[in-house]
């Protein structure tokens, strides 16, 4: 009789990204004879109603909403969050610690260890996982910070059994960082459904954000479809200071100056909402440029775009870009993290500098003024996605569970 384990699941934010869609599909695709999963997640601020932990939770699946965790440093939150983490593993009692995101991922390695300590009965048992999905010291902090969390990640590294790196840049980045021996690393690309994602034709695409893009949001006009723009550049992306969404702004002022009919459109949320919606006013871009928010299933959209632009300081292995290219899209975006593993400069896409909006504005207006080459970058995508399937993804990860 096959002993069923379970694998507890945590991540510093309960807001839907990169991190949580690889929790979320971990969870929906893991062998349930085998495997019982439970999630745990930093509690939100404002939960949405059909968010990926309600969905879950309607599933079945055990969410537990952890108080203390937080993206934000706290020092009182973030010494209660060892105490709440502790009696977690109290009650949860996993087989399987999995962690994801930076700030889990170190103090949730730490107080795991002395959960295997002080609780003999899993302690021969117990693994410690942890997924980079992208190291937080290679965010542009201050160098009192980016130390901060090097050290973080090199002590709570002792601690855990594993750690799986989305990019193979990752683990340079963690080998060359010390941030444990070589043999604790392994790399698993991300990877998605290729038979499940599903896309929305461009013109009911258009339609449905242009609704979205006037009605909830209030930025821009309405007006006829050539005000709207003939052709659009997109994205999906959350408003945070590492998506260099401001970057794409400037990008969009320099290019609007030479084609004053391209509409932007950015799917996602964040905080950064106030500083983004300060530039687009600032730059006489109400009528160009558009953050629709969140929106669910946001990837079915992405027919609505002409090209696919992450201007990103900072990443894992994105999803977005996966998505994009099985989508068939044309892809504009920096050489951080898993990128350049995903898009190859002049063969799928364009690479571009991080942080430079004239090279974005270059990029895209060379894509639109080819159309033999947006033909080529898409038929090269369609082909390239097939090595990123979820199945393969899923399979590697259970590996790393039962080594």
């Amino acid at each position: 009789m096959t002993t069923i384990k379970k694998i507890l699941f945590l991540v510093t934010q309960s807001e839907f990204g990169g991190a949580s869609k690889y929790i979320a599909d971990l969870t929906l695709g893991i062998d349930k004879n085998k495997y019982l999963v439970e999630i745990a997640a930093g509690e939100p601020k404002k939960e949405a109603p059909n968010g990926w932990l309600k969905q879950l939770e309607s599933k079945g699946f055990k969410i537990w909403r952890l108080k203390h965790v937080m993206r934000e440093v706290n020092l009182w939150h973030d010494f209660l969050s060892g105490f709440e983490l502790y009696a977690l593993f109290l009650k949860s009692k996993p087989d399987i610690i999995h962690l994801n995101s930076s700030k889990i991922g170190s103090t949730g390695a730490v107080v795991g260890f002395l959960y295997k300590i002080f609780y003999p009965i899993k302690k021969k048992q117990l693994k410690i996982i942890y997924t980079a999905h992208g190291f937080v010291f290679n965010e542009p902090l201050t160098i009192f910070r980016q130390l901060f969390y090097r050290w973080s990640e090199r002590i709570s590294g002792w601690f855990k059994d594993k750690i799986i790196c989305v990019s193979e840049q990752d683990k340079i980045t963690g080998l060359n960082h010390k941030i444990a021996n070589h043999n604790k690393f392994i790399t698993i690309h991300n990877g998605i459904d290729l038979q499940e994602l599903k896309f929305l034709e461009k013109d009911e695409a258009r339609k449905v954000l242009d609704s979205r893009s006037i009605c909830h949001w209030q930025i821009g006009t309405r007006g006829n479809d050539n005000k709207r723009g003939l052709c659009w550049i997109g994205t999906i992306a959350n408003l945070y200071s590492t998506k260099g969404i401001i970057y794409l702004i400037r990008a969009a002022k320099i290019i609007t100056n030479k084609m004053p009919d391209l509409k932007f459109v950015v799917i996602g949320e964040g905080g950064l909402r106030p500083v983004l919606e300060q530039e687009i006013k600032k730059l006489n871009l109400e009528n160009n440029f558009f953050l629709i928010g969140s929106q669910p299933n946001a990837s079915q959209f992405l027919k609505a775009f002409d090209i696919f632009c992450l201007p990103s300081i900072k990443e894992g292995f994105p999803y977005a870009l996966l998505e994009a290219m099985d989508a068939g899209l044309p892809i504009v975006a920096t050489p951080v993290g898993g990128t350049p593993e995903i898009v190859e400069d002049e063969v799928n896409g364009l690479i571009i500098a991080k942080e430079k909006p004239r090279e974005i504005a270059r990029a895209i207006e060379k894509i639109l003024n080819n159309p033999e080459l947006q033909e080529k970058f898409k038929e090269n995508n369609l082909e390239k996605i097939k090595q990123f399937g979820l199945e393969r993804m899923i399979e590697q990860t259970v590996k790393v569970y039962e080594e």
